[in-house]
């Protein structure tokens, strides 16, 4: 096995790194162990290079590339650790970050989704839908120098546009919760650059203690919760307005929300056996979850809760 980098560390770690050294008005993040744990939950990645194009430059026998990257993180952030290691190899590539693209099992990986949201469509979901019950670990993904799939991917997937979607995401879930964008569009540029600082470096505390205040609603109740859900088959998402309460003016359940919208697969009342389960962050929670819970304590760092389907 090659020499691998420390763990969760990506390239704009050092960058970011010595933003954080230089700010003295960095805000410590609140105590929340679930958080926490969800920050650092991380996905073994194997980074093979597509034989077909290995084989094209003469070089079929070069070794994967293995990190352990941040579920919330993304492949954006560690291409250029990525690109490096097959240029040591062998690899004469000519180009930039952005031209690099990754797929799993010959469908191209989104990068603009979070690593674990990719894991968990992809790996967990799939592989669910096959009856497949082995572990998938290390999760094993190609690597593409060439030939970038337009038709599939948005192209540009340098560290500036994933840090533009990233915000743009951030901004659309202060809008779902708050009816406005006010609290992201008046935050300073050094608070909105702390936000991905602390996200590109792994830096809990930078990025939690500047999330916080966007997550919060000082005691009022949100207008709507950011929430996507994703079906399998490549179905579209699902995103609708999700109002936090009920008519009865009580917090929702998760299984009030995914009724909603797919009420064969969530019954308000079951039956017989559920015919489906929501994943979050590769985690089955129970469906009499509070939604309102949910979307504080295990949203993405982009601020909505990503609900992926799991089919029984």
């Amino acid at each position: 096995m090659p020499p691998q980098p420390a763990q969760g560390r990506t390239p704009a770690a050092a960058s970011s790194t010595s933003t954080s050294a230089n700010s003295t008005s960095t805000t410590s993040a609140p105590h929340n162990p679930i958080a926490k744990v969800i920050w650092e939950g991380s996905i073994p990645i194997q980074f093979s290079w597509d034989k077909a194009e290995a084989a094209a430059v003469g070089s079929s026998a070069v070794e994967s590339f293995f990190y352990e990257a941040q579920r919330c993180s993304y492949l954006s952030l560690l291409t250029s650790h990525v690109r490096k290691h097959f240029v040591d190899m062998a690899l004469h590539f000519i180009g930039d970050d952005a031209e690099v693209w990754y797929d799993y099992e010959g469908t191209p990986l989104k990068w603009h989704y979070p690593i674990g949201l990719l894991y968990d469509i992809h790996g967990l979901q799939a592989s669910s839908g096959r009856g497949m019950n082995g572990s998938l670990l290390p999760w094993k993904v190609t690597v593409h120098f060439q030939n970038f799939p337009g038709d599939k991917l948005i192209k540009s997937q340098a560290v500036d546009s994933c840090q533009d979607f990233f915000m743009s995401m951030i901004k659309e879930a202060d809008y779902l919760r708050n009816g406005s964008t006010k609290k992201v569009m008046n935050m300073s540029k050094s608070d909105q650059t702390q936000l991905w600082d602390g996200l590109s470096s792994n830096n809990y505390d930078r990025f939690w203690g500047m999330n916080y205040k966007l997550m919060q609603n000082d005691g009022v109740m949100a207008r709507n919760l950011p929430i996507r859900i994703y079906l399998p088959e490549s179905c579209p998402v699902i995103q609708e307005p999700v109002s936090p309460i009920d008519d009865r003016e009580q917090p929702k359940t998760l299984r009030q929300i995914l009724n909603a919208s797919l009420p064969d697969l969530f019954p308000l009342v079951e039956t017989g056996p559920p015919v489906a389960a929501a994943m979050i962050h590769g985690v089955i929670p129970s469906l009499d979850t509070s939604a309102i819970w949910a979307s504080q304590n295990m949203s993405y760092p982009d601020n909505f809760l990503h609900l992926v389907i799991i089919i029984k």
